[in-house]
């Protein structure tokens, strides 16, 4: 059966290091990130990594180095974020593998539809900034980047 919430431990990762990033000034070591988030600092860079790669956040190498917000925390959608690692929400909810109903229209269709909708319009709508501000941060309110 297919999750109706498709967000990756990956992802979820990501999100909470660059919250943490954006409270940080916009930067932020993915030692000292994953070190908050319970995670392991070599799963965290590759997920950073990637991000960066992606063109979301600069890598900075060195001493002092780590990862950087590339624009405001505030016009970073979590939307982004997941596409980037994810690639896209899936289009179909059928919780089975092979549609299993007689007349081919599922009565948790509707159902399915509409979560599939808020949870897309819940993405979209929230920023790094806000989620920021579940650790308390008031400098992610601006969602400047440490280097603006």
């Amino acid at each position: 059966m297919d999750k109706i919430v498709a967000i990756s431990d990956r992802t979820n990762a990501a999100l909470h290091a660059l919250a943490l990033a954006a409270c940080n000034g916009g930067s932020i070591s993915a030692k000292t990130a994953a070190e908050r988030l319970g995670v392991s600092p070599t799963y965290l860079a590759k997920i950073l990594q990637s991000l960066a790669a992606k063109g979301l956040i600069a890598s900075v190498r060195g001493i002092g180095g780590g990862f950087s917000l590339l624009a405001p925390a505030a016009a970073l959608r979590c939307m982004d974020v997941l596409v980037a690692l994810d690639g896209p929400l899936p289009e179909h909810y059928c919780l089975f593998e092979r549609a299993v109903c007689v007349t081919r229209q599922c009565g948790f269709k509707a159902l399915c539809d509409e979560t599939a909708a808020k949870m897309r319009a819940a993405l979209e709508g929230t920023t790094v900034a806000d989620l920021a501000r579940s650790f308390g941060c008031r400098d992610s309110e601006t969602g400047a980047p440490k280097n603006q």
